[in-house]
């Protein structure tokens, strides 16, 4: 593979996806080889199929090679939410006279703050600044190079559980990979879709897909707070299913017919047609069950948002993304309603990809392709093969 091209592996609640591109002109991408496969997903923080998990990441992985008609090498490896916990600590450094900050600074006072070391359930796997301070009082994000007799610091640290880890490092290990790096995506989704100006007021992400839901604040280039819970857009297919006695896949086309701003009367009906059998649904009774799920997503994250510790303006939207229900037409007004808060569907600004469904992945090339450039990033390399 191309020195400059880079492989993402992303674990989604009902597929995993395999990434292989480049950057683009404009900050875009340049995509030279995808694969997907459907899978059982994971709920709870566990895998549903456990024992099936081995065969669809190399066959997802031998997929986006052959797409590319390239070998993966180096491989970076999403953590979802619910396998992730954020945690912020701080730190200061006072000198006897001016100094200016060194890279060696900054990274000893990341040693400093880092006190997971003894932990025997999570690693560190992505640490990054939410803001350091100086003698002036100013809050910068990178303050290499700055001339100051004292500096403070709030860090970032997301830890990943060494169970999944440890799973997914077994399963790649026979295929001799040279490097493989872990990412907590929600992290590299926050950092990818939030803009830099909007991060340092802080900003409340929400992924809903379709069986996990998280609920991040993002600060600076780090999280502050960090929630998940098993709830998506597959509940709602599966609460249709259930109410009308349809197959999976009709539910599944009834979802994406809802119109929660709608408002049925009486005789009013969802037409859906799977082959030759045609579908005539009332459209009251399934509005009804989608609100309740979308009412019930919204109150989730309601709790998430109230258990954080981290104080943030009460004024922040919520940014919303993923494909669980951003694409089910009247579902913002809805969750915007029940919480009480401004809602916006967030997604990739890049031609074609530009749907909430892939801000997972695209964000985790952003930030692996940041990385592959720099190499020395504030992530934590958990292995590295020569």
């Amino acid at each position: 593979m191309a020195k400059k091209n880079v492989a993402v592996l992303d674990f989604g609640t009902s597929c995993i996806s395999v990434i292989i591109g480049d950057r683009g002109i404009n900050n875009t991408f340049d995509v030279k080889g995808f694969g997907e496969i459907n899978y059982a997903g994971y709920m709870d923080g566990q895998f549903l199929e456990p024992q099936r998990l081995p065969d669809t990441v190399r066959t997802v992985l031998a997929m986006a090679e052959n797409n590319a008609r390239c070998r993966i090498t180096d491989l970076y490896v999403g953590v979802p939410a619910e396998f992730c916990v954020a945690a912020v600590r701080s730190t200061q450094r006072n000198f006897p006279k001016k100094h200016k900050i060194s890279e060696q600074d900054i990274q000893s006072m990341y040693d400093e703050a880092d006190e997971f070391g003894a932990s025997t359930t999570h690693n560190v796997i992505n640490r990054s600044p939410i803001y350091f301070t100086l003698d002036d009082n100013r809050r910068v994000i990178d303050p290499k190079g700055v001339v100051t007799t004292r500096i403070g610091a709030m860090f970032s640290f997301v830890l990943g559980e060494r169970d999944f880890l440890n799973v997914v490092s077994s399963i790649l290990e026979p295929l001799k990979l040279k490097y493989v790096d872990f990412i907590s995506e929600p992290l590299a989704e926050g950092l990818y879709l939030v803009e830099p100006s909007e991060r340092d007021a802080c900003a409340i992400l929400v992924d809903c897909g379709y069986l996990s839901t998280s609920v991040s604040i993002v600060m600076g280039d780090g999280l502050v707070s960090l929630n998940s819970f098993s709830l998506g857009g597959g509940h709602i297919v599966a609460d249709l299913a259930e109410q009308f006695d349809l197959p999976f896949a009709v539910a599944e086309q009834l979802k994406r017919k809802v119109v929660l701003s709608f408002q049925p009367e009486k005789g009013d009906y969802y037409e859906v047609t799977q082959g030759e059998q045609e579908y005539k649904i009332d459209a009251g009774i399934a509005n009804a069950v989608v609100a309740g799920r979308v009412t019930q997503i919204a109150k989730m994250v309601a709790k998430c948002l109230n258990n954080c510790k981290f104080e943030y303006p009460d004024y922040l939207p919520i940014l919303l993304t993923g494909g669980g229900v951003s694409y089910l037409k009247g579902a913002r007004d809805l969750i915007s309603k029940v919480l009480n808060k401004d809602t916006r569907i967030v997604a990739p600004s890049v031609p074609q990809l530009d749907k909430p469904h892939v801000s997972g992945i695209l964000g985790l090339l952003d930030v692996a392709l940041k990385q592959n450039k720099l190499n020395n990033s504030f992530l934590s390399k958990l292995f590295k093969k020569s």
